[in-house]
């Protein structure tokens, strides 16, 4: 996080998602002058959410690794920094461990410095600052909520760092406080979004993250409330599974990071075979493949193509501008499903929200009868529905199954990242720390 910092204190994110401190000289700007109006305060939330385009971010490594480390891709390539994800022995030098870690609080740096000039600005209305603010809680949650699921205990930054003598070195806050943190920003943002852009937080983006925290805190109570405000709203599922990866959002999406040519990503190229201009860094696993049934074809060829398997949810191989979709109305289904049956609720309303998208998928739809069987049945609609978004990993070690499904996972330990060594060395306070077993 340090070595990040002081490009940050200068620099209002108007970069796209690669080489993010490799910028233009006219891309720096003063602190003290970068946000003065309401232009400014404008211009500085664009560079907050295109920082989610970072490599770091959903440019790439939440879209891979999330379903690398478990058990829907596999390393093809000669990334070995890719390898160690696979296999399990992660290193605390790997390159993609840092540069997660620093994506992260890239964006929290950025968010924090627009909240703490927001005051300042005296032409914007209040009801404009609480658009934004709420905006910016938004991102900052879902800041926090990645990196708390991927390292465990994670330092809550809720101020910027305005010099390289401020709040530097820092301790590592309980999980528990960091789900405070989230909760409470998200609470702050719950219903004060007054705009709705393509691209950016709306307040059923925030209803969205509410229902998937509280699912990974075990609050079904409050999971289910969310996900079923909703999908009482105005979302639709997209008739046809393919368009939901092709061109603009759709009726479905609920917050989807957005590229173009200008900002693209490279998923493409790490999915796409060498024979298609890729370089085949991680292919579709056997036993993903194996997990659709017969009948689930159209899941199956939207998410990919066989002979060689490789993955087809981020097709765009000339322009590289392939959207990513971070929460759409389907997983609110699975989520309320999933809170209803480990609440032990009504099974005609577990197996309805499943069976609406196996509907789509023109599959059979469930019949089980036992909570147990619903939980694997929502657990493999999960997986063939989310592949290559991103989900795989996290809904593994939210049911507590990671160590039951993956073979190389042989240790609780291992259920976390590690923390970068670069902030282990640049961060002296003595309540950063080492995750156990590396």
């Amino acid at each position: 996080m340090k070595k990040l910092i002081y490009s940050l204190l200068i620099f209002i994110g108007l970069t796209g998602c690669e080489k993010i401190l490799e910028v233009e000289p006219t891309f720096y700007i003063d602190g003290e002058q970068a946000i003065t109006n309401k232009r400014g305060v404008e211009t500085a939330l664009t560079g907050c959410y295109n920082a989610l385009q970072q490599t770091g971010m959903y440019g790439r490594y939440l879209v891979i690794i999330p379903d690398l480390i478990a058990d829907n891709l596999e390393w093809k390539g000669t990334t070995q920094e890719y390898g160690q994800f696979e296999n399990n022995s992660l290193l605390a030098d790997n390159i993609i461990v840092e540069s997660v870690w620093d994506a992260h609080y890239n964006l929290l740096n950025r968010v924090n410095y627009v909240l703490y000039k927001l005051p300042e600005i005296s032409d914007m209305s209040e009801a404009e600052k609480e658009n934004t603010m709420a905006q910016l809680y938004f991102l900052r949650a879902l800041t926090h909520f990645n990196l708390v699921r991927f390292y465990g205990p994670v330092p809550v930054k809720t101020q910027p760092t305005l010099n390289l003598g401020d709040n530097l070195n820092v301790p590592r806050n309980p999980v528990a406080d960091v789900y405070e943190a989230i909760l409470a920003d998200l609470s702050a943002a719950e219903g004060k979004i007054s705009v709705n852009n393509p691209g950016y937080a709306t307040n059923g983006a925030v209803l969205a993250l509410q229902a998937d925290v509280a699912l990974a805190m075990g609050n079904y109570e409050l999971a289910r409330e969310k996900a079923t405000a909703i999908i009482n709203g105005s979302y639709l599922l997209e008739p046809v599974y393919a368009d939901l990866f092709q061109g603009e959002p759709g009726t479905e999406a609920i917050f989807t990071v957005l590229f173009n040519e200008q900002d693209g990503n490279r998923l493409a190229e790490y999915f796409f075979p060498t024979a298609l201009g890729g370089r085949y860094e991680v292919a579709p696993s056997a036993d993903l493949i194996a997990s659709y049934d017969l009948a689930d074809s159209i899941r199956l060829n939207a998410s990919m193509a066989l002979n060689p398997p490789y993955g087809l949810k981020y097709p765009d191989m000339v322009t590289m501008a392939n959207n990513v979709p971070v929460y759409r109305l389907a997983e609110m289904y699975l989520i309320r499903a999933e809170a209803e049956a480990r609440l032990q609720g009504s099974m005609a309303v577990i197996r309805n929200d499943i069976n609406m998208l196996r509907l789509r998928a023109g599959i059979p739809t469930v019949t089980s009868d036992t909570y147990e069987q619903l939980l694997l049945d929502i657990e493999a609609e999960r997986r063939r529905e989310f592949a290559f978004e991103g989900k795989r990993w996290f809904d593994l070690i939210r049911t507590g199954r990671a160590l039951e499904i993956l073979p190389d996972i042989t240790s609780v330990n291992q259920l976390l990242l590690p923390i970068p060594l670069v902030e282990l060395q640049n961060n002296n306070h003595e309540g950063m720390s080492q995750n156990t077993g590396y």
